[in-house]
């Protein structure tokens, strides 16, 4: 309700619109009343009810202010006769209640509880050493390496006998290649064929990390514990649903279906994955594709692979105050990613490295490739720690899309160049990409924590 004047002179609560004043009969035009507030800079603002519980711009500092929720109206009226098929009570409200708003039907607004701002100490810079992660990435790029083709040549024209039981080698399989080599390996590579050795890197570097996540970043609401069943989650279940989302994109080229629905529909979208992944791979396509390709296929389906974890934890908690805070979001982030990257690491090496490569590629698949995953995969937390909100209430498939690409989408098209930039064999505009990545990340985390300390009052009085 509002108060409305009249032009003679009587004064009554009216709600907003067109009211006959009681005194005279006149129609009288009843303004929308406004939620007043004031800024930190003392700047004094109005926003209409509306907006009650979410964060408006103050025009004079440019930060954002938070708009608290109307207070609740009290009716004094004597309650109603008793009908004689009265309504069923209205329940109570739920905790859960008093941190979401309904500005529309079906879809809840997060009001986060967040924590007291806390002084992360030295980690505040200390954390930019994960950033030395890209050192063996970028010895790489400016270190040249003999290819293994021209290493198999050296060894084949220097051994006749091995020539002749090679033969033609464009007839011969990788593997067949090289279990016919001695200790079944390329001259300068650094393991045999059939090693295991990937396995301890993968061990050592899974233990690196989560000690560096320890002590180089705040904990928040998480725990140690947590970090590692999103770690080793995704890098199991997670590569699993993964692989299987690959392979029935695949199996769909080449077919097609007719008809409405919802079967319908989600085929076609992971046709369109299927096409993205073949993209990709793809050497004859050019920037423009591969980069379609990489960022639909490879880029969505990793980083929605890495994201799991943090979508179940804020899709399942009932309450903000019980969710992970800003700082709790990001080492389950980092832990998905590190996880993702060792179970990648572990593939690459006996797909593509064992028996070929030499030991540098080792060093940037272990580390510089499981923390740019870990970069990727703590960007989305960020993301999704601001958008949680917009995942509750979601009751139709289709509206699982816009949040999840608010969430992804960076991640999605820097994930997306590099890959594109490393095929189009530009090493050097991949390592940008790559920093690009760790610049953003250290960045975004640092404004979203500053964020989150702003909005902890506001949250505190809402709650």
């Amino acid at each position: 309700m509002a108060k409305a004047s009249c032009a003679c002179g009587q004064t009554f609560d009216a709600p907003p619109g067109d009211a006959a004043c009681p005194g005279c009969g006149a129609v009288v035009t009843v303004a929308e009343a406004k939620i007043r507030l004031t800024c930190a800079c003392g700047k004094a603002l109005a926003a209409p009810p509306k907006l009650a519980g979410k964060r408006v711009l103050c025009p004079k500092c440019g930060e954002f202010v938070q708009v608290p929720l109307p207070e609740p109206e009290i009716d004094f009226a004597p309650a109603p006769a008793p009908s004689p098929s009265p309504d069923p009570a209205p329940a109570l409200p739920s905790p859960r209640a008093t941190e979401f708003r309904k500005p529309a039907p079906g879809v809840r607004a997060r009001v986060a509880a967040a924590p007291p701002p806390t002084n992360d100490g030295w980690r505040k810079y200390g954390r930019w050493g994960l950033a030395a992660a890209l050192i063996p990435l970028i010895l790489s790029v400016f270190t040249p390496d003999d290819s293994p083709i021209q290493r198999l040549q050296r060894m084949i024209e220097r051994d006749e006998a091995l020539a002749k039981t090679l033969g033609n080698l464009e007839e011969k399989s990788k593997e067949e290649i090289l279990v016919a080599l001695p200790e079944q390996r390329i001259e300068g590579a650094l393991h045999s064929r059939h090693t295991g050795a990937h396995w301890l890197y993968a061990l050592l570097s899974a233990g690196a990390f989560w000690g560096l996540i320890l002590l180089l970043y705040p904990l928040g609401k998480a725990t140690s514990k947590q970090i590692w069943f999103a770690g080793l989650f995704v890098g199991t279940i997670g590569i699993l649903l993964l692989l299987g989302l690959q392979w029935t994109a695949m199996y769909t080229q080449g077919t097609w279906i007719r008809g409405r629905g919802i079967i319908v529909i989600l085929f076609y979208i992971i046709k369109f994955i299927g096409f993205s992944y073949a993209a990709a791979d793809d050497p004859s396509n050019g920037f423009f594709l591969s980069m379609l390709g990489f960022t639909f296929g490879v880029g969505f389906c990793e980083e929605l692979c890495k994201a799991l974890p943090l979508l179940w934890h804020y899709k399942k908690t009932q309450s903000a105050s019980a969710a992970l805070d800003v700082r709790g979001a990001v080492v389950w982030g980092l832990a998905a990613g590190i996880g993702f990257g060792v179970s990648e690491g572990i593939t690459y090496s006996s797909d593509y490295y064992n028996g070929i490569s030499t030991g540098g590629i080792y060093v940037v698949r272990f580390v510089s490739c499981v923390a740019l995953h870990a970069i990727w995969s703590a960007t989305n937390a960020l993301f999704l720690w601001k958008n949680q909100a917009d995942f509750d209430g979601i009751g139709e498939w289709y509206g699982w899309f816009i949040p999840l690409f608010k969430t992804l989408g960076l991640s999605m098209v820097l994930h997306g160049l590099y890959d594109t930039l490393l095929k189009r064999e530009m090493e050097v505009g991949a390592l940008l990409a790559a920093v690009a990545s760790f610049a953003l990340f250290f960045w975004l985390y640092e404004r979203t924590v500053r964020e989150e300390a702003r909005f902890a009052p506001a949250a505190a009085g809402a709650a």
